[in-house]
Parts: C-alpha cells; structure tokens; sequence
C-alpha cells in the first residue's frame, strides 16, 4: 500500500512537467533560431541554451520552493477545457470574468454534481500566463528606452546599471513565457484528463512526455526545427491576440490526444476506484517506451515544433512592442541559474488557490 501511495503521489504531480526538461529545452532553443527581429535574432542566436534553462525554470527551481509557488504558480501550467463545458471559441479572455461566471457552477469533466470552487485551480490559465509576460515585456521595454546604453566595458559589466538590469529581466521573461507557450504544445496540458485515467491509460502524460522523448537520439533539436521551418502560416499565428493564438495552439494539441492513446502500448490498462472519499489510482501497464517510440515520435516532433514556432512568433511580438531595443548591447556574463517566482496578476491571488 505505501508503494502504490507513492507511486499516487509521483501521478498525480507530473501534470505541471509539460515536456519534461528535455522537450522545453528543445522547444525554446529552437524558437532562439526562428525568430524573426534582426536586433532580437542577433542576441538569441548566442543565448539558445540560456533560453533552454530559462524555459525549465517553472518546473524545477520554482516547484521546489513549495508555498505560494505551488499554490498559485502549479495551475497556470494548464488549461482543462472540459470543466467549463464551452467550446473553446465560446470561452472569454478577460479572466476575471471567466472567474465570476464559473465560479460554484457544475464541474463539466467531473459530471457528478460537484461544482467549481475555483477557476484559477481546476480549469487553469496558461493562456493568461503567456499573456502576462508579454506584457511585463512590452513594460520592461517602455523602462529600457529611457535609459543609457553601457559606454564602455565597464559599464557593460555593471549589473547594477539600470540598463542592464532591464535588459537582464527582460531575456529572463522571454525565457519563463516560453515554458508556458511549451505547455500548451503538450496536448496533456489542455485536458482535465490530464493522466489518461478516464480512458484506461493512467500514467500516459510522463510515459509520452519524458520516457518517450527520453529515446530520442541527440538530434531532437535538429528534428524540431526542421519540422518548424517547414509550417507556413499555421493557424495558431493567426489571431490577433497571445491569448487567442494560445486558444488555437489548444484546441489543435487537444484534437490529438486520441492519436496518442490510439498508439499507446497499453497491456493492462489502468483503474481509478473511489473509496471513502478517495481516488486511489492504478497505472495501466504498458511496453517500454523504446517500442512505442517509433509511432509517437513524429507527433512529438510536429507538437514540440509547433511550440517552437508560436513562441518564437510572440518573441517578435513582444520585442516589437517593447520598442525593439538594443539587446546587443548587454554584455553581462550574469546568468539567470534561479529566478524569483512571479506570481499571477491577472486575477486576485489574495485568496491562494489550492494545489491541484
């Protein structure tokens, strides 16, 4: 019993690990050689592994601070569409609204009279999550136009020179912001059945993220941008908005999920028994993942190749919209080895959310 509980445990928390720490590696080096901006291309083609870091950072450094961390930063890693019950188009963009329409109506997933007692918790956010962090972008660019370019080594050197401390964390948020845009490429990340337990393929998510990826060969990165190059004007670019082109990058990563459990070498599958008030939940056996590899990877290429070009895309954007400034002259060897967690701001967080 104390096995299966642990093995309960380790279930129920791979949710908030998207790609596991090699495909949002993958995803953000990528999007580093595919954005578009001159001044912003000439600084990231130096700094692919930094963004790879960076983009990690929301699942490893910031998961092991526990508090407020977790509470309220877990959540933003996901959308579960089906708990509202909308059809995606349908569902609003301003957030707090979304909370105030939802909020103790009928869980749509669960369908057994429960209701939603939080928005922020049991549906998610990560299309606000991205949205944030452009916009704390275009803010950093607004603080970095009135300030002095370094004038000499020195200078370039000085990590208190205001210049260089905006630059600084205006790389460190395009870095975060890419682990969500990589989130919601992995179709896990926009399905209250987040593990595959309603279907009998408990334990799917880290199977297809991480044991999967993990058979790779050294050249994922190559397959990915390959892959990436080759989209011409994919429908997720589309929208006007961040929050709409993540709405649309949703919708296509949620329409292949039964193309993965379709391929899923399930031998036994899994059970979820409900007693006492609890779920007490068996992981299908399934063959190791060396076998399942050869049909899932070219999803897995395609989807974390989607990612890659809708971050680069928002990259761009965001760049642009913060006035396009000249990154090339931050020099700093300071490198972001942890970064503060960042709170969401786009609904009232006095009131933590409670872990998922």
């Amino acid at each position: 019993m104390k096995h299966l509980l642990i093995s309960l445990i380790l279930l129920s928390s791979s949710q908030v690990f998207a790609w596991g720490g090699r495909g949002h590696d993958t995803i953000c080096r990528v999007a580093s050689f595919l954005v578009k901006e001159p001044g912003l291309k000439e600084y990231l083609q130096h700094k692919p592994q930094m963004m790879g870091h960076l983009c990690n950072m929301p699942d490893f450094y910031w998961k092991s601070l526990g508090g407020d961390a977790n509470k309220l930063g877990n959540p933003t890693h996901f959308i579960d569409i089906e708990v509202i019950g909308l059809p995606v188009k349908d569902i609003t963009t301003d957030y707090k609204k979304l909370i105030a329409d939802f909020t103790g109506k009928s869980n749509k997933f669960k369908n057994d009279g429960s209701t939603i007692k939080s928005i922020p918790t049991e549906f998610g956010s990560s299309w606000w999550r991205v949205d944030q962090f452009m916009r704390i972008i275009e803010n950093l660019g607004q603080q970095l136009a009135k300030a002095t370019l370094p004038a000499n080594f020195k200078e370039e050197q000085n990590n208190e020179l205001p210049y260089n401390k905006l630059a600084y964390e205006m790389v460190v948020s395009m870095g975060l912001m890419g682990h969500f845009v990589g989130d919601n490429s992995q179709p896990f990340h926009t399905t209250a059945d987040y593990d595959g337990y309603a279907t009998g393929h408990g334990g799917i998510h880290a199977y297809f993220e991480d044991a999967v990826v993990g058979q790779f060969d050294g050249d994922l990165d190559y397959l990915v941008l390959k892959e990436a190059r080759a989209m011409k004007n994919p429908e997720f670019l589309k929208p006007a908005t961040p929050i709409e082109k993540m709405k649309v990058l949703s919708v296509i990563s949620n329409t292949e999920i039964p193309k993965i459990l379709k391929v899923d070498p399930v031998t036994k599958k899994s059970t979820l028994v409900k007693e006492k008030g609890m779920e007490i939940k068996t992981a299908a056996e399934r063959k190791p993942a060396s076998e399942a590899f050869k049909k899932m990877k070219p999803l897995i290429v395609k989807e974390m190749a989607r990612g890659s070009v809708l971050l680069a895309n928002l990259w761009d954007e965001a760049y642009a919209k913060a006035g396009k400034p000249k990154l090339g002259a931050y020099k700093s060897y300071k490198y972001p080895f942890t970064v503060d967690f960042v709170a969401p701001d786009y609904y009232d967080t006095t009131t933590p959310a409670e872990k998922k």
